[in-house]
C-alpha cells in the first residue's frame, strides 16, 4: 500500500484519509452511547474540542520521549519536530486528562460523571483498533514486528526498507483491538455500576499491549521493556484498582 495517492492534482495520506473516516465512525459511536446515557451530545464536541490539542501534544511528546530517551523534556517545546511521530497511548493519556478534568468541572464529584467517563470508553477502544489499520497504511516502522520469512509477513519499502520483510503488528493490534472494543460493547449494558465500563476500557487496553509490545520493534528502556509496556502495566493496576473500588463503593447507575 503505497502512503499517498493523488485524484488529479490533489495528493491525499493514506492513513491519513483512513483515519479521518474512522473519526466519523468512533463520533457516531461515542453520539450514540452519549444518548443512551441521557447525556447531551453538546458535551462531546466541547469534549474534542478541549482534548484535541492535549492528545496532539501527548503522542508527540510520548514518542519524542521514547525515541529519544527522558532527557528530550530539557527542550520539549520542539522535541516533537526533531521526533517526528505519535504514540497512541501519550495521545490517549491526554484524551484522559481532558475528559477527567471535563467531567469534574461540568459534573463535579457525582455518579453523572462516572456515567460519562463510561459513555466515553468504547470509542476509545474503537479508535484504537482502527487507528492501528491506519498505522499499516503508512507503514509506520515502529508498529512493526520481527523479520520473518513467513507467508503473512510484508515489506514496508517507505519506512522499513525494500528488503527486509516484517509480521505487520499493526494489523495484529488492529484485529485485537477491534476484538477487545466488540467484548466491551457487548459487555456494557451488564456493567450497572457507574464508571465500571471506563476501569475495564483500560483493564483491556492493558492486557492487549502488553500481548504484542514483546513482539514489536519499539525501543527498549528499563528492564527491557519498551514504553508502551510500562504505561500499560500502570493502567492495568490503576484499572484493576478503580475496579475494584467501585464494585465496593459505588451504586448501581440501571
Amino acid at each position: 500500500m503505497q502512503p499517498t495517492f493523488q485524484i488529479g492534482p490533489l495528493l491525499f495520506s493514506t492513513s491519513g484519509v483512513w483515519c479521518g473516516l474512522c473519526l466519523f465512525v468512533v463520533a457516531w459511536v461515542g453520539r450514540s452511547e452519549f444518548r443512551r446515557h441521557s447525556i447531551r451530545s453538546r458535551h462531546l464536541g466541547f469534549l474534542i474540542l478541549a482534548a484535541a490539542p492535549l492528545a496532539a501534544a501527548g503522542g508527540a511528546l510520548a514518542h519524542a520521549v521514547d525515541m529519544g530517551g527522558w532527557e528530550v523534556l530539557s527542550y520539549w517545546l520542539y522535541a516533537p519536530l526533531l521526533y517526528a511521530g505519535a504514540s497512541f497511548l501519550g495521545g490517549a493519556l491526554g484524551s484522559w486528562i481532558a475528559a477527567g478534568l471535563y467531567a469534574w468541572v461540568v459534573f463535579g464529584r457525582t455518579l453523572r460523571a462516572a456515567v460519562f467517563l463510561d459513555a466515553l470508553a468504547p470509542s476509545i477502544l474503537l479508535m484504537y483498533g482502527l487507528g492501528r489499520i491506519g498505522c499499516h497504511l503508512a507503514g509506520h516502522s515502529t508498529c512493526c514486528g520481527r523479520p520473518s520469512e513467513a507467508w503473512y509477513a510484508v515489506l514496508y519499502p517507505h519506512t522499513v526498507g525494500v528488503d527486509l520483510r516484517v509480521v505487520p503488528m499493526a494489523l495484529v493490534e488492529a484485529a485485537l483491538g477491534l476484538g477487545l472494543f466488540s467484548w466491551l460493547w457487548f459487555r456494557r449494558r451488564r456493567m450497572f455500576r457507574g464508571g465500571s465500563v471506563f476501569a475495564w476500557h483500560w483493564i483491556l487496553l492493558a492486557l492487549g499491549r502488553l500481548c504484542v509490545e514483546p513482539w514489536r520493534l519499539n525501543p527498549r528502556h528499563a528492564l527491557g521493556l519498551t514504553q508502551g509496556a510500562w504505561i500499560s502495566m500502570a493502567l492495568l493496576v490503576c484499572g484493576t484498582a478503580i475496579l475494584c473500588w467501585i464494585r465496593m463503593r459505588s451504586p448501581r447507575t440501571r
